[in-house]
């Protein structure tokens, strides 16, 4: 099992990192930008994406962009959570998607709509997160 989080929160992430893979017994790669999330997403083959929305896009942000960060062209900047999410209509085979965010903005949740399994606000606790990683996984719980 293979999980990708996207995250520009180092310190968050590595616990969490930690955590997951231990209690799954996963694979899991943390990136901090667009940029190297759609790399590693083209590269490899994930089971989950765990992303921000609020998540830089990096030094080469793709030329084209989707339905999603097209409604939000002005700030996409610091909306890069919303390019990723029209990447990964891209990717086959498709991973499940769990946005792990502190937006709160209806609009922007309105449009992460199907694609996204499930929405935790963050910053959630460890064991919090790593309960809806295996919600979103569809995996009984860890003993």
């Amino acid at each position: 099992m293979r999980i990708l989080f996207v995250d520009d929160d180092p310190q968050h992430v590595d616990v969490v990192q930690r955590t997951v893979a231990e209690a799954l017994a996963a694979h899991v790669d943390v990136v901090a930008t667009v940029e190297d999330a759609v790399e590693a997403l083209h590269r490899d083959a994930y089971d989950l994406v765990v992303t921000d929305i609020f998540i830089p896009l990096g030094q080469q942000p793709r030329d084209t962009m989707g339905p999603r960060s097209r409604r939000y062209v002005d700030t996409v900047q610091h909306l890069g959570g919303l390019v990723l999410l029209d990447e990964l209509d891209r990717v086959v085979p498709q991973p499940r998607v769990l946005a792990h965010t502190a937006c709160t903005d209806m609009a922007l949740i309105e449009i992460l709509g199907t694609c996204v399994h499930a929405r935790v606000p963050k910053p959630a606790p460890v064991d919090v997160l790593l309960r809806a990683v295996i919600d979103a996984l569809d995996l009984p719980a860890p003993q």
